[in-house]
């Protein structure tokens, strides 16, 4: 093996071992996440669904009652109706903790709650995949996790290059003779298919990592005090779609203390799929009525929109069933590659067996 190999297989070698475990936790769990939508609608879907379709949308009839229950608390709409039999949700925020109210959309009668929505099963995998349920500690390993699987995916394509044609064409076949050619083989195939989403999760991962950690360590945690609107809510939204008529709303954020605003959050109908709902939208002032210019990510420069997109391209949500479908198979690769990893490491560490001295029969002469 060359000097240059031997260097780059140590790297490889080394950020495997250390990130491994890591890597595996983040893999999983991403690949369920790819569903959170789907998951949370399955669990909730008694809750969530109305036994008959609603005329209308009243958003003043239901933010009151739950502002009053919890006034020092974030409250969020997090997804409007999107059907006339889809229950309003307010997810009301308390430091760590959540709280899910869901309201009837047209008379704001309480359907049902889920008091610790923090300790459901896709609020648990989130913490997983974004802190290792760490806080700031884990925020800063899964970044350092995301640099960990960059440096793999570079050091991968430089020990495997001479592979990629041969695995692409499916002449690369795996080997059966033994566990340790079984686990080396399946190691370069998975690692060659994977080698571009690898690269581009674990890019997109790494951005949106830095974003949280640097939020980790900057936020003052203010003290949160919601005051009731003074103007009709409904009015509001509904100056909104009158003056854009081609923007949908999708997202609630109500203030945080007087001096906040209202954010009306959303896209125009026109925009791809992969724009999110929360990056584009207006401030609203619930005191005055006054709404703020439409901030639109369409109309942002290239370089802002490129970076805003790393968020929706990097969950796979945005688009149906088949591309979900393979955003999860390439999320498992990095698991698939830390266990075929390990385990080629594992019988590198074992003693190899002498094959035994076949024994000198000496014929004695007759």
């Amino acid at each position: 093996m060359r000097a240059k190999t031997k260097h780059t297989f140590s790297i490889h070698h080394w950020c495997g071992l250390i990130a491994g475990g890591f890597l595996l936790v983040i893999s999983l769990t991403g690949s369920i996440l790819v569903f959170h939508h789907d998951i949370d609608h399955a669990l909730y879907a008694e809750l969530s669904t109305l036994s008959k379709p609603a005329n209308a949308v009243h958003i003043d009839r239901s933010f009151e009652q739950v502002r009053q229950a919890h006034p020092n608390s974030e409250i969020r709409v997090p997804e409007l109706a999107v059907s006339p039999a889809q229950a309003l949700r307010y997810e009301v925020r308390e430091g760590k903790t959540r709280k899910w109210y869901f309201m009837h959309p047209e008379t704001g009668a309480q359907l049902g709650t889920v008091d610790r929505a923090d300790q459901q099963l896709v609020h648990v995998l989130l913490e997983l995949h974004y802190q290792l349920l760490s806080g700031t500690v884990g925020k800063i390993l899964v970044l350092l996790c995301g640099l960990a699987l960059l440096t793999l995916t570079v050091t991968g394509f430089i020990l495997y290059r001479k592979s990629i044609l041969k695995v692409l064409t499916f002449r690369q076949k795996l080997q059966l003779k033994t566990r340790r050619s079984l686990y080396s083989s399946l190691h370069r195939v998975v690692g060659v298919w994977g080698l571009v989403f690898n690269l581009f999760i674990c890019i997109t991962g790494t951005w949106i990592s830095y974003g949280i950690v640097q939020h980790a360590l900057t936020d003052a945690g203010a003290p949160v005090s919601t005051p009731p609107a003074s103007v009709s809510v409904d009015a509001v939204l509904a100056q909104v779609k009158a003056a854009h008529p081609d923007f949908e709303i999708h997202f609630l954020r109500f203030p945080k203390s007087a001096e906040g605003k209202l954010s009306v959050l959303g896209r125009m109908k026109t925009d791809p799929s992969y724009y999110s709902v929360f990056y584009s939208g207006l401030q609203a002032d619930l005191q005055t009525g006054e709404l703020g210019t439409l901030n639109m990510l369409r109309e942002q420069p290239f370089g802002t929109r490129l970076i805003t997109l790393l968020t929706p391209l990097h969950f796979g949500d945005f688009a149906g069933y088949f591309i979900k479908i393979l955003y999860c198979i390439g999320g498992l690769m990095p698991g698939i590659l830390s266990i075929s990893g390990f385990v080629i490491w594992y019988y590198r560490q074992k003693p190899q067996a002498q094959p035994e001295k076949k024994k000198k029969v000496i014929l004695s002469k007759r």
